[in-house]
């Protein structure tokens, strides 16, 4: 029996601009590094625990500079993935939780409104072209030190009922985050969700910007609503959390 939980996290996107090496980055632009853990156990019963380690963590990369953000994981080396037990007989379990950087590339521009994702579906690449949007944040005075940077504190709830709090910092002044998460007037530099299923925290805050990564993303064309009938086809309904669950 083989189980795959892929929750799709939606959105980002935009023109970048190409240039041939890492650039020193004037005021306003530069490279953060976030780390995403995930709670493993948070929803599965004690048989499924047994079979999983209790946390998966992922390394990501976010460049912006101007009124283009891109974002995409950190490439990972050749080791022996941890979250795949595929042992000699018994249950076979894969837990992969997807989204937004995992399979491709995400560009937000500010100046258009508009996101554009690269992802795939089914072995296939797709582009998937939609508008940034932002949570109901909520601020407040509370306050936290990440790297260096004073923090202040917003809260949401997203539309899948989670709770969301980031931490965003007014030293770097443009509305970006990890993922899908932006909005906040200053950079997120940690997202908690759900009071730890799911954090992204930065961990290095470079002035700098590798702009050759910043490619046009390729796929073919679909929107938001296009590509989620899609997967639905494909993997069935979402379940409350905007999980899709395969059982073979």
């Amino acid at each position: 029996m083989k189980h795959i939980f892929k929750p799709f996290l939606s959105l980002l996107c935009a023109l970048p601009l190409h240039q041939d090496a890492i650039t020193p980055a004037p005021p306003g632009q530069g490279t953060i590094f976030y780390e995403r853990k995930l709670d493993l156990h948070r929803r599965l019963d004690d048989q499924m625990k047994a079979l999983v380690p209790p946390f998966q963590t992922g390394e990501y990369e976010l460049f912006y500079r101007d009124s283009l953000c891109f974002y995409k994981a950190v490439p990972k080396d050749e080791a022996p993935d941890p979250f795949e037990n595929s042992g000699g007989g018994g249950t076979h379990i894969i837990m992969k939780f997807g989204g937004p950087g995992d399979a491709g590339v995400l560009f937000k521009n500010f100046a258009s409104g508009r996101l554009l994702e690269e992802t795939t579906l089914d072995d296939k690449p797709y582009l998937i072209t939609d508008s940034i949007r932002s949570l109901p944040w909520k601020l407040s005075a509370d306050t936290l030190t990440i790297q260096g940077h004073l923090c202040k504190k917003a809260t949401a709830i997203s539309t899948h009922n989670n709770t969301v709090i980031g931490w965003y910092s007014e030293d770097i002044p443009v509305p970006i985050g990890p993922d899908k998460y932006g909005g906040l007037p200053g950079a997120i530099l940690k997202i908690d969700v759900d009071s730890g299923e799911i954090v992204f925290t930065a961990t290095k805050i470079l002035p700098t910007i590798d702009a050759a990564a910043m490619k046009m993303p390729s796929g073919k064309t679909i929107t938001r609503a296009a590509f989620e009938k899609k997967m639905d086809e494909l993997l069935g309904p979402a379940d409350s959390q905007g999980r899709h669950i395969i059982r073979n």
